[in-house]
């Protein structure tokens, strides 16, 4: 199936404006479709064949502890977001207010990486691999 999205991340949010902001601003993604429910609403965003939907819910979420490290809990911990450039990527993701979590490494040949936690706590790998 190459070429299709066969995954899409997640994220809960009550702040939409925010966090959709930081994905345009900080991460590359366009915004896309809003889909309403009962429940609350979904909205899309899509950067090349990676996808993200945005769920605010009609009543308020539980809080999380977004202080606690992100490997520290079991269950989806991050997202990873494969990049041209991940230097340019971290620079771009700092300036829409991500804290960083690990600097640009190189992490086998072919391949470097940071980690960015996003202004609402959210971990994102950004993932430079050649070829």
């Amino acid at each position: 199936m190459a070429g299709s999205v066969e995954l899409e991340v997640g994220i809960v949010t009550e702040d939409l404006d925010g966090l959709a902001r930081f994905l345009v601003e900080g991460l590359g993604f366009e915004p896309g479709e809003v889909r309403r429910f009962e429940a609350g609403a979904v909205h899309r965003f899509r950067r090349g064949a990676a996808r993200a939907k945005v769920f605010v819910p009609a009543a308020p979420p539980p809080g999380g502890d977004a202080a606690a490290a992100w490997p520290d809990r079991a269950g989806f911990a991050y997202a990873a977001l494969l990049v041209p450039d991940a230097a340019a990527a971290l620079e771009r993701a700092v300036a829409a207010g991500a804290s960083v979590l690990a600097p640009v490494t190189a992490h086998r040949p072919g391949a470097r990486m940071a980690l960015v936690r996003d202004p609402q706590g959210n971990v994102w790998e950004l993932l430079e691999e050649a070829g």
